[in-house]
């Protein structure tokens, strides 16, 4: 690569690397301390999209019937959707999310998050 096409293909590159979620888009990590995969998904997130604000909320500090029971832990809420899809169960308590399949990768939280938007 020739220096002078630097100028040209920098904005392109860090543009590419910027988080898709947008600065103005809700994003919460629901979780509850103690629970195995809550750490490894946060890091999964925040590696994914670096630059999104996420509020941790902590289930256990909730009251009754707050509607964010309906998701086990941890899960991920974009705009108040779930990042793969999941809808709220009617129990609204603690509960531990299945990951059937396991955790979704880094990779896989990016095209989810593009595709949200």
């Amino acid at each position: 690569m020739r220096l002078q096409s630097l100028p040209l293909i920098l904005p392109l590159f860090l543009m590419s690397c910027q988080s898709p979620i947008q600065s103005n888009e809700q994003v919460q990590f629901l979780y509850f301390d103690g629970y195995p995969n809550t750490p490894l998904l946060y890091e999964r997130f925040v590696e994914a999209c670096p630059n999104a604000h996420i509020e941790r909320v902590d289930l256990t500090t909730l009251s009754d019937g707050n509607p964010l029971l309906g998701w086990g832990a941890p899960t991920i809420l974009v705009q108040g959707k779930d990042l793969c899809g999941l809808e709220p169960s009617n129990s609204k308590s603690i509960s531990c999310r299945n990951w059937s399949h396991g955790l979704p990768s880094v990779s896989d939280i990016k095209k989810k998050v593009s595709v949200i938007e």
